[in-house]
């Protein structure tokens, strides 16, 4: 997607001054996103007067508020995080309690409620955190795959190869397709979020291997494969922060 323009820029809400990147792309909508690092990147045609945008983020006052606040005590948890009893690990959108537990056998399980970390050293911080990122890893492969295979039953009448999947950390999106190559890549931190929202994201991957822009034949295709796509799209985008 061709950037057209780019300068940053301030409005006034009830709660403050917003202070925000303003980007001129070929997009259709007015898009917001409130990256890792906390800045606020708001894009929009060439055709959508300012005014317009920044009526929009003053709508958005609350949620962008709440996301700044939500991210930075995200951000402070993982800096902070020791691996040890009563921290939280989220998959697909449960908070769950680590347990560390003292055993000669070195492997993590869950029962639903509780992620066991197995380690023979329960002091050993870099170990704990190997084996609970390894185990993160395979949850992502095994769960992306389960959904993706779902999903791509959907798109089997457009001839197309399953794709290849690819998982690690961005800093900016969910997901990318590489649609010469037939290969989909999604951010690991999607285990984060419940099933509907991962949904969302490999729908809208699998759609690029048809359509790999973001033209009205996209969208229309997204709506024919995912009719509450932008239900979804907005719980991931309130809910979750990169």
């Amino acid at each position: 997607m061709e950037l057209l323009s780019s300068e940053k820029r301030t409005v006034k809400t009830a709660k403050g001054v917003i202070e925000y990147t303003f980007e001129r792309k070929e997009v259709k909508n007015i898009n917001l996103r409130i990256r890792h690092d906390g800045n606020v990147y708001v894009s929009a045609s060439v055709k959508t007067p300012v005014e317009t945008v920044e009526n929009f983020i003053i709508s958005k006052t609350d949620y962008i508020f709440r996301a700044l606040s939500n991210f930075s005590h995200m951000e402070f948890s993982k800096t902070g995080m020791q691996y040890i009893s009563g921290e939280n690990v989220t998959l697909l959108g449960r908070n769950m309690r680590i347990k560390v537990e003292k055993d000669n056998s070195e492997y993590v399980s869950c029962d639903g409620i509780y992620v066991y970390i197995h380690v023979k050293r329960p002091d050993y911080y870099s170990r704990k955190r190997n084996l609970l990122d390894t185990w993160l890893d395979v949850q992502c492969i095994d769960i992306f795959s389960d959904i993706m295979s779902q999903v791509y039953k959907k798109f089997e009448p457009y001839n197309i190869e399953f794709p290849k999947l690819k998982v690690r950390n961005m800093t900016s999106r969910w997901g990318s397709c590489q649609s010469v190559k037939g290969i989909i890549t999604l951010n690991k931190r999607l285990i984060e979020t419940p099933r509907i929202c991962i949904e969302y994201v490999i729908t809208h991957e699998f759609c690029h291997l048809i359509h790999p822009n973001h033209s009205g034949k996209f969208y229309s295709l997204l709506q024919v494969m995912l009719p509450d796509w932008k239900e979804n799209k907005n719980f991931l985008e309130e809910s979750f922060i990169l």
